[in-house]
């Protein structure tokens, strides 16, 4: 018996990470989510965990098992990316390499999964260091992984937010620990660890993530007042060593972020999906299937008791206050004059476009408050008082409005919005008989209330969809190609999706990626003859009128043969016939349209693993020739291509590893300083 009592915390702990994970396999299987298929958003026909995370994964995977080398480039699209050093390409997260030992596909439905259960251990375990009983800390981490904000991001095959999501408790578990008048032990390595898995998951939104927790660390310094010269030592030491184990990130990042186009964005382009003010009534009716990038709603419920808890205890909370409201008016973008405050102030904070995802950590944040809001109403009935009336009042608005809403509904809103509606009396009502009901069944009535909120919007966000509807559908198209000896393709309507020219390994003058140069977009621009106005996560450009079918983009533009032919591309694939000197019509298959370029030159790419490759002519050429961009190649470093003007057949080009040893360097020297402060900080 006392070795239970000893053990109880942890075995709760373990309990409850058991039931998570198994809530969590059980509603992606019935999403649809399996060995053979990816997440969609249910009313789109894309998806970046198929037109990106899944190829990423693919090339990873077999660069390494059967190239049997670390690929620091991809030939596949935009005439070849460097591979390692694009962030979105998750080479340098450690739990990419899941990837080694997993197929693709089932590599990233578990990814999926073992995040979302990080994230809620995580919420679980920094909700019970700050005084959270077992079921409120139940209540935060259901809450927060069941998140409508998240499981949009799901669906939308985000996937890299997912994975930052995971590490945002832990990361503000690690502060709380470090700042106590007794640091916890290893204080600076949790520190250090989780702030790097927070970059490496997820550059962008690890810019609030860790802006969040710093804030967080000089809140819980005035709450404490411990030393601050030991609790500084531990912040460099963390500093340091996160730096250090993301240095093989950050420094081909800055090498290559000159020549990047993300370099030029603007602030309109910065701004894009900016919250409107009347997107925030999204805070009350969940927006079923709605968008991935505006979505606010994180529970009806969740919010009732998150504003419980501020009523009840505002000083204690005044700083999670502070931050919800700050994470809403700057998600306001250019709607509001914070965010075009910060961004005339930082420039480079253009980089981290879309200000929407700051309501990505409100996701945890406002889980976190309502567990307070649920453990407070049940322990302090005095209290009661303060929000028994509000509570009356929304019993009655919450029934008026779900019934007015049923009886008036418009069709911008579903019935499937009017009844989540109803879990604001639901919860209103359970916290109404709390001194008819135990404090357990309280807890678990309100428990199981939040999770049956959230989850009857989350199961409109996200549905599984096999690759026999993304991927074999191309199947005819790149084996024809293939077996008529194309170089590389061109398509002005997306005729030859992504993910089929990965799985084919078959070249693409274009591609899907905001990794980009700025050299190659104005030689696409040149060759395609497709105006590149600002800023694009596409070459080319895919501009749509009236919600028109992706495939008959771009016809009234001519590409340039010449042009494109000097980048050897062998065809052009298209969802419509032209007439260009130079393409000559082969075949239809399907819809596609597939032309020959007869002005490309007779050329092959040799590839010897992903970082080097052989050119080879037909015969000898005199003159431009493009067959790869530009990139840090070795004895090459010409602007736009290579290998430039030439005179002759053959060449070879070898990718420059430089960067990987000189980060490996910097990584190792602050290593070493790391644990050096750290030491001292321990003898303070």
């Amino acid at each position: 018996m006392s070795w239970l009592q000893s053990h109880r915390g942890n075995l709760t702990s373990w309990l409850f990470i058991l039931v998570l994970a198994v809530l969590v396999a059980a509603f992606l299987l019935g999403g649809g989510l399996g060995v053979d298929s990816l997440p969609f958003p249910p009313r789109s026909e894309y998806s970046d965990a198929v037109i990106s995370h899944w190829p990423n994964a693919l090339f990873l995977r077999q660069s390494v098992l059967e190239d049997h080398t670390w690929p620091l480039w991809r030939p596949w699209i935009m005439s070849g990316q460097p591979f390692a050093a694009n962030p979105l390409n998750k080479a340098w997260y450690p739990p990419q390499w899941l990837v080694f030992l997993l197929p693709p596909i089932l590599h990233l439905n578990t990814m999926i999964w073992l995040h979302l259960v990080l994230a809620g251990a995580g919420a679980w375990v920094w909700s019970r260091s700050t005084g959270l009983k077992a079921w409120a800390a139940a209540l935060v981490g259901l809450g927060y992984v069941f998140a409508p904000r998240i499981w949009a991001a799901v669906g939308a095959g985000h996937l890299d937010l997912v994975y930052a999501e995971a590490w945002l408790p832990w990361l503000l578990w690690a502060v709380h620990r470090a700042v106590q008048p007794v640091p916890a032990r290893r204080s600076a390595l949790w520190l250090g660890v989780f702030a790097a898995l927070s970059f490496l998951a997820d550059i962008r939104l690890c810019l609030y993530t860790l802006t969040v927790a710093a804030a967080y660390l000089l809140w819980r310094w005035r709450q404490t007042r411990v030393g601050i010269r030991r609790l500084g030592l531990i912040v460099l030491a963390a500093a340091l060593l996160a730096v250090a184990l993301t240095a093989v990130q950050w420094v081909p990042l800055l090498m290559l972020q000159p020549d990047l186009s993300r370099s030029t964005i603007t602030t309109d382009e910065a701004a894009l999906y900016s919250l409107e003010w009347a997107q925030w009534i999204g805070l009350l009716i969940g927006d079923h299937g709605g968008s991935w990038e505006t979505m606010v709603y994180s529970g009806i419920s969740i919010l009732i008791l998150a504003i419980t808890a501020l009523l009840l205890r505002p000083r204690p909370l005044a700083f999670w206050g502070i931050v919800l409201l700050v994470l809403a008016l700057y998600a306001l973008g250019n709607h509001f004059i914070l965010w075009k405050v910060l961004i005339n102030l930082i420039p480079p904070l253009r980089w981290w476009r879309i200000p929407s995802r700051t309501w990505l950590i409100a996701a945890l944040i406002l889980p976190y408050l309502a567990g307070w809001g649920a453990q407070w109403w049940v322990e302090s009935p005095s209290s009661r008082r303060i929000v028994r009336m509000a509570l009356v009042v929304l019993v009655f608005e919450g029934v008026l409005c779900s019934a007015i809403s049923t009886i008036m509904l418009s069709p911008p809103l579903k019935i499937t919005a009017v009844l989540g509606t109803l879990a604001l009396p639901a919860t209103a009502l359970v916290m109404l008989l709390a001194n008819r009901l135990s404090a357990r069944v309280l807890l678990v009535s309100l428990v199981l209330i939040v999770l049956a909120d959230v989850l009857w919007i989350d199961r409109t966000l996200v549905e599984g969809r096999s690759k026999q509807e993304w991927l074999q559908p191309y199947q005819k198209l790149a084996e024809y190609l293939k077996d008529n000896g194309v170089s590389r393709t061109y398509s002005p309507s997306y005729s030859l999706p992504q993910q089929a020219a990965a799985y084919w390994e078959i070249p693409q003058f274009d591609g899907v990626d905001p990794f980009q140069f700025s050299a190659y977009q104005q030689v696409a621009e040149a060759a395609s003859g497709i105006s590149i106005q600002g800023y694009t996560v596409t070459i080319p450009p895919y501009e749509l009128e009236n919600e028109a079918n992706i495939s008959s983009a771009n016809q009234d533009v001519k590409p340039d043969p010449k042009l494109l032919g000097q980048w050897a591309v062998s065809h052009v694939l298209t969802g419509y016939e032209i007439q260009v000197n130079g393409l000559e019509f082969e075949k239809k298959i399907g819809d596609v349209y597939i032309y020959r370029n007869t002005l490309a030159p007779g050329v092959s790419l040799d590839w010897h693993g992903p970082n080097e490759v052989t050119i080879q002519a037909a015969q000898p050429l005199e003159g431009p020739l493009y067959a790869v961009a530009a990139g840090r190649w070795k004895d090459h470093r010409e602007k736009p291509g290579l290998p430039g003007h030439v005179n002759g057949q053959t060449w070879t080009l070898v990718y420059d590893s430089s960067e990987v040893w000189v980060s490996l360097g910097i990584g190792s020297i602050l290593i070493v300083f790391a644990f050096a402060i750290s030491w001292i900080s321990r003898r303070v």
